[in-house]
C-alpha cells in the first residue's frame, strides 16, 4: 500500500508565502488572484486555501514573509561593517528588489487597512528593538535614536531605488548610505576620533 506523502504544514505555508511574494510582484497587490499564487507554487488553488484560508490570509503571509527575511538578514549580518550591513537591506539584487517592490505596495494598503498597519508597526518595532540592543551592547549613546535613524535612512534610499532603479547603481547606493550612517555612528559611538564629544 502506498502511503500519501506527509507535508509539513509550516513548510507548505512558507512555500505559498514565497509564491505570493512573486505573484504580487508580477500582478500587483490589488490584481493578484489565488490562482496566480497557486501557479507560482505549482499547486492547486484548493491547496492554497487549505493552508491559507482566503486571499487576505495569502497577502498577510506574503507580507510576513518579507518581514521574516529582514529578521533573518539582521541576524545573519550581525557584526558586519555597518555600511556593508545596510547594503544587504537595499534593493541590490533581484530578490531584494522584488521584496521592496512588494513591501511598498503593502505600505499603501496599510494606510487604510488596520491589519496590515498593525503588522507594519509590529515588524518595525521588532527590528528597531533588536538593533537597539546591539547598539546598546556596543556602547552607542542614545541607541534608540541611532536605530530609528538607520532604519529610516535605509527605507528612504530603498524607496528611491525601487522607484528609480536605472538611476541608482551600487556605487550611488553605497555613497549615499555611507553619508548617512558613518557620521551617525561617529556621533554616537564613544572613543571615536571623529566624535567631538570625545575630545579632551
Amino acid at each position: 500500500m502506498i502511503m500519501p506523502k506527509k507535508v509539513d504544514h509550516d513548510q507548505r505555508r512558507s512555500q505559498l508565502a514565497e509564491a505570493a511574494v512573486v505573484a504580487i510582484d508580477t500582478h500587483g497587490l490589488d490584481s493578484v488572484r489565488l490562482i496566480d499564487v497557486a501557479r507560482e507554487a505549482k499547486l492547486t488553488t484548493g491547496a492554497v486555501v487549505h493552508y491559507l484560508n482566503n486571499k487576505d490570509d495569502v497577502l498577510l503571509a506574503a507580507f510576513d514573509q518579507v518581514g521574516l527575511r529582514n529578521a533573518e538578514r539582521l541576524e545573519q549580518t550581525r557584526g558586519m561593517d555597518p555600511v556593508d550591513r545596510a547594503m544587504t537591506y537595499l534593493p541590490h539584487n533581484d530578490e531584494t528588489a522584488r521584496e521592496w517592490r512588494v513591501f511598498l505596495q503593502f505600505w499603501g494598503r496599510g494606510v487604510s487597512d488596520p491589519a496590515f498597519r498593525e503588522r507594519h508597526r509590529a515588524g518595525y518595532e521588532a527590528l528597531a528593538h533588536s538593533l537597539r540592543l546591539e547598539l546598546e551592547a556596543g556602547g552607542a549613546t542614545d541607541p534608540q535614536t541611532v536605530a530609528d535613524a538607520m532604519i529610516a535612512g535605509v527605507d528612504g534610499i530603498a524607496v528611491r531605488v525601487a522607484m528609480e532603479p536605472d538611476a541608482w547603481d551600487m556605487t550611488r547606493m553605497r555613497k549615499t548610505i555611507s553619508a548617512l550612517i558613518l557620521p551617525l555612528m561617529a556621533a554616537h559611538t564613544p572613543d571615536t576620533p571623529d566624535n567631538p564629544d570625545n575630545a579632551n
